[in-house]
């Protein structure tokens, strides 16, 4: 029941202060923050009945996951590529294909649907940069694992749309459906190669002209706010992925204007906190425990498929490119995490297979699966950056 008439300035407030308040206590217990900000979202949501609009959905989950992305791609020097690009590669893939093939297991001899099993598995690899990076900022995390982390949540999202324009395909064909090649081909490779060009150009263009302009501290905290916003704005208008062409826009300032980039990071960061705050909440208003009940089973499942494919995956990877114990042991475990591209995907999915009476099961499954890995996901990072070691505090 809807308590309170919609705000959006006292609902904003309420994120704000409750978020603060729930992320003291929990942090004197030990847990990471961002739960606490999801348990803000519920209390304020499915607890009081306050609403969140659309539009402010659309606006905070853009502006994080812009400036997420552009962080992320920020840590892609030139000297971390060299060192670390092929144990990256050989983690990616090997993660990618994994986590894909344990879920269409489990989701096949769970429900004998071939179909759907294949789909599930082709959505399951995708992990949402926004929670993970969180927690490592939360824990002021350093280290190895935390870099590889990193990379690797920056780059799943392209990984998972390559995974699913196959999966789409071969779901389409097995229920006997026709495959458009320029729908379910052309597109996901569209979204990719568009979004690489596009942060390529707009990385250069930003370089070039700070690079030739002096700038106070002012000037280069607004033009990478806005460049940024601007970044994943094109690329939502002319229908590339928006977080890869924020990552490449900040891989390409990072390795053309190291000062630059390193003074914008710095500045962004210092503002990370409440939007994390007004993103993490809001999901929590939006999770519906109600769903849970109708499609328990197969929910855990998924979970269950889609946690072990990533931790055998990420400790395979892990031993096929030599990489550190610690790196094996617990990556895995730290990319948990699901929302944004996962979410997207699912959607076109249910449209593309809605004739085929799969549209319902798979969008309520991927929102009940995101809302309990949004949950439970923060303390899966947290446990491990702090059994490597890598977390300071």
């Amino acid at each position: 029941m809807k308590l309170i008439p919609t705000n959006i300035y006292l609902i904003v407030s309420l994120m704000l202060l409750l978020g603060f308040i729930f992320g003291r206590v929990l942090k004197r217990i030990g847990l990471t923050e961002v739960l606490a900000y999801i348990i803000a979202g519920i209390v304020l949501g499915p607890v009081l009945g306050f609403k969140v609009s659309s539009r402010f959905d659309s606006v905070v989950t853009a502006i994080t996951l812009s400036f997420v992305a552009y962080m992320v791609g920020l840590s892609f020097s030139f000297k971390f590529l060299k060192k670390m690009g092929q144990k990256i590669v050989t983690i990616l893939i090997i993660e990618v294909v994994v986590t894909s093939l344990v879920v269409w297991l489990f989701v096949f001899i769970f429900t004998k649907n071939l179909p759907l099993a294949i789909i599930l598995g082709s959505l399951a690899p995708a992990t949402a940069p926004a929670g993970t990076v969180a927690v490592i900022r939360d824990l002021k995390a350093k280290g190895s694992l935390t870099d590889v982390s990193i990379a690797i949540v920056g780059l799943d999202d392209a990984a998972g749309i390559i995974i699913y324009s196959f999966g789409i395909v071969l779901t389409k064909s097995l229920l006997g459906g026709s495959v458009n090649i320029s729908s379910f081909i052309l597109k996901p490779l569209w979204e990719i190669f568009g979004a690489v060009i596009l942060g390529v150009i707009v990385g250069l263009l930003v370089s070039f002209f700070t690079n030739k302009t002096k700038l106070s501290t002012d000037n280069v905290f607004i033009i990478s706010i806005g460049t940024v916003i601007f970044s994943w704005g094109i690329a939502q208008v002319i229908g590339v992925s928006t977080i890869l062409t924020c990552m490449v826009f900040g891989t390409v300032m990072v390795n053309f204007n190291m000062s630059v980039s390193n003074q914008s990071n710095r500045l962004i960061d210092s503002i990370m906190s409440p939007i994390f705050i007004l993103f993490f909440a809001a999901i929590g208003t939006e999770i519906d425990f109600s769903r849970f009940l109708g499609m328990l089973g197969l929910v855990l499942v998924y979970c269950l498929g889609r946690s072990l494919g990533k931790v055998i995956g990420c400790g395979l990877g892990g031993i096929l490119s030599h990489s550190e114990s610690k790196i094996i042991k617990y990556l895995g475990v730290a990319l948990l995490n699901q929302a944004g591209v996962a979410i997207g995907l699912a959607f076109l999915a249910a449209q593309e297979l809605s004739v085929y009476q799969l549209g319902g099961v798979i969008t309520t499954l991927m929102a009940t699966t995101t809302a309990a890995f949004q949950l439970l996901s923060p303390l899966g990072t947290q446990f491990a950056l702090r059994k490597s070691g890598e977390s300071t505090i």
